[in-house]
């Protein structure tokens, strides 16, 4: 059955919308599974995050080649830039993340969202007028309707200008994936912004930003200046720039296939030498310290000490042994335990990225999920509990799934984050002692209820042999039925999100 308490403020999720609108409750799972809001953690304990991903291979091997991902992270991580030089052999390592199709259908269908896209040259926004077109009476109540124009986006690419298209991992399925492996792996809010020119005319002039950034170059190359530390750890919103050394550090061509990181606060310029190039720009934003000292004063906020006036006589004796009981409380929550609970309870709040499977995501599921569906899960950074012997907790979207402890065997597979078939899912699990085909079929429909799982239309692979687990490795094998994809390909069709960020974000 399906606990409530209060539901939380929509800030209270994470996910900037209230509990009530995040899809309907299923009953039925046989009192396998209690849902409530996440509130604070002070009964669990051992908290720790998913599997890194299928096989536990690290999303940054995709990128970085010349060293080992933990040599990277502990060398050049917030420190100091790193170019990656990929593989001489291979310099369309990138191209799957963008083909050329993919940027085309992007603009094709693309209807002008002003905190999306823009054209850029010498540190400067083009007009929208000089690249956009008018469709008359096809806009909300017959307004006109802007989409952009192929003559005028040309012609201005043409004299140099850059495009630069905000938020690309919200329309391309490769630079999603990619992006959420990331934001997993890393712990960390990911968005990827796209730049492409075929001048010599930088689009920014040289700056720093609050966000560290990993740049893919897919096609062509650029030339890149790095100055060293502006602004050390700088945060959102801290300005205006301080002024930029007179000369670059390092000077230096990105090359197709290659990859660079930049710390936050490290000043760069970037330019294009002619011809085609194209590079993504991943931003990348991990908590601070900033950010646990406002969660270690906020836990406060339930003490009453903490609610009652300040004196209107100024200080005294009672004000200063309540803010002492405080500060005490406070610098409980700042040893090695209340961090953990930070983190546990941060990536408990993170929102799935929307995503779309019609018709089947609409399918009505109240006698369960068909066996041949195919579901994964859709939390980015699931927090999951060993339990006391009776349960098993798993953190995600702002809620606290509390499983009974026969569930362990599914929820194991379910945290190695490859797609599954119901039915396969269903089998492997009731081998090892978890629930029995009927049972599990109506907890997945639950699951896909409250947005902790989603369909998926990927292939899948092999069901492993009765009571193991399936081999670790990438995706393969066949479809799933009348739910599954086309083997091999990619899972999904054109999507676009609906949070915009502002290109500004990340400009490389």
């Amino acid at each position: 059955m399906t606990g409530t308490r209060r539901p939380p403020a929509p800030e209270e999720t994470g996910t900037g919308e209230p509990l009530a609108d995040r899809g309907p409750e299923r009953p039925g799972s046989g009192g396998l599974l209690t849902v409530r809001p996440l509130e604070a953690l002070p009964d669990l304990e051992g908290l720790r995050p998913g599997d890194p991903g299928p096989g536990g291979r690290h999303a940054l091997e995709e990128i970085v080649t010349a060293l080992p991902v933990a040599e990277f992270l502990d060398r050049h991580w917030g420190r100091d830039c790193h170019l990656d030089p990929g593989d001489p052999g291979d310099p369309g390592r990138f191209h799957h993340l963008l083909p050329w199709p993919e940027l085309d259908r992007l603009l094709d269908g693309h209807r002008a969202w002003p905190l999306r896209m823009q054209v850029a040259r010498g540190n400067a926004s083009l007009p929208p007028s000089s690249y956009l077109e008018t469709i008359p009476g096809r806009g909300v109540g017959r307004e006109p309707a802007m989409r952009v124009s192929s003559t005028k986006l040309h012609a201005r690419l043409r004299e140099g200008a850059t495009l630069v298209f905000g938020s690309v991992d919200e329309a391309v399925p490769a630079v999603r994936e990619l992006a959420e492996r990331l934001e997993h792996d890393l712990r960390a809010e990911v968005f990827v912004n796209l730049y492409a020119s075929w001048g010599q005319v930088g689009a920014f002039d040289p700056h720093w930003d609050d966000h560290d950034g990993i740049i893919l170059q897919v096609y062509g190359r650029k030339e890149w200046r790095l100055y060293g530390v502006g602004r050390p750890a700088p945060l959102p919103g801290d300005g205006p720039l301080n002024e930029c050394p007179p000369r670059p550090l390092r000077q230096f061509e990105l090359t197709e296939g290659q990859a660079l990181y930049v710390p936050r606060g490290h000043w760069h310029a970037v330019r294009p030498v002619g011809g085609t190039t194209v590079h993504l720009t991943f931003g990348i934003r991990r908590p601070v310290v900033r950010d646990l000292l406002r969660w270690a004063v906020d836990r406060q906020l339930s003490h009453p000490d903490a609610r009652l006036d300040l004196p209107l006589g100024g200080w005294d004796d009672e004000l200063a042994g309540r803010l002492s009981r405080l500060l005490g409380g406070i610098g409980e929550l700042l040893g090695a335990e209340g961090f953990g609970r930070y983190v546990a309870e941060r990536d408990g709040r993170a929102a799935a990225r929307p995503r779309h499977l019609l018709p089947h995501a609409v399918t009505d599921l109240s006698g369960g999920c068909p066996p041949d569906a195919v579901v994964v899960l859709a939390a980015p950074r699931p927090v999951a509990h060993g339990g006391d012997g009776c349960r098993r907790t798993l953190l995600s979207g702002g809620l606290r799934y509390d499983f009974d402890a026969r569930c362990e065997p599914l929820l194991r597979r379910l945290l190695g984050r490859r797609p599954w078939r119901v039915g396969d899912l269903a089998r492997e699990a009731a081998a090892e002692g978890g629930p029995d085909a009927g049972e599990c079929r109506r907890l997945v429909a639950e699951l896909l209820g409250h947005g902790l799982l989603r369909f998926d239309a990927g292939p899948v692979a092999p069901p492993g042999p009765p009571g193991g687990d399936r081999p670790a490795g990438p995706r393969e094998g066949s479809p799933g039925g009348r739910y599954g994809g086309p083997p091999g390909g990619s899972p999904e069709g054109p999507h676009d999100g609906r949070h915009d960020r502002r290109p500004q974000e990340g400009r490389r």
